[in-house]
């Protein structure tokens, strides 16, 4: 993955109208994440998609209505009633059982980055199209370090 440039927090609140916002810190972790044995050419297809396209801002000046690493999140599924609640994890601390989802699935590499209030699309395993509305952000680490 290429370096990317890294803005300001008014900048990434201008031109993230779409796109998605990832945290400098959190890029490079994936980074080394795409390049690991056991990543598969989809994942590793969908950070490079998905660096190409976001904003990345520093930690301290990620916008707190975005889903970041170990973010805690409330989500519907579009067109039914089902609320999950889950935390946005590494690969190696995924659990799905206990809520603990992980980045690299299609479900995390689409929540990734998105605002809270946005829906994002992803493919089951099965190849259905699956819609979550995001409700609420219930715990984001950056914002919750700003606030000590």
């Amino acid at each position: 993955m290429p370096l990317a440039k890294v803005d300001s927090y008014p900048d990434a609140s201008r031109r993230s109208e779409g796109s998605k916002i990832l945290s400098e810190s959190d890029r490079l972790r994936l980074e080394q994440y795409a390049h690991r044995r056991g990543t598969s050419p989809i994942q590793r297809s969908l950070l490079e998609e998905l660096e190409a396209t976001a904003v990345f801002v520093e930690s301290a000046d990620m916008p707190p209505d975005v889903i970041t690493m170990n973010t805690v999140i409330e989500c519907v599924s579009v067109g039914a009633t089902d609320i999950h609640q889950w935390t946005l994890v590494y690969p190696d601390e995924a659990d799905y059982e206990s809520g603990r989802l992980s980045v690299l699935s299609p479900t995390g590499i689409a929540l990734l980055g998105a605002r809270c209030g946005q829906t994002v699309d992803c493919r089951a395993p099965s190849g259905a199209l699956i819609r979550y509305a995001i409700k609420r952000i219930v715990f984001q680490p950056e914002h919750a370090r700003m606030a000590d």
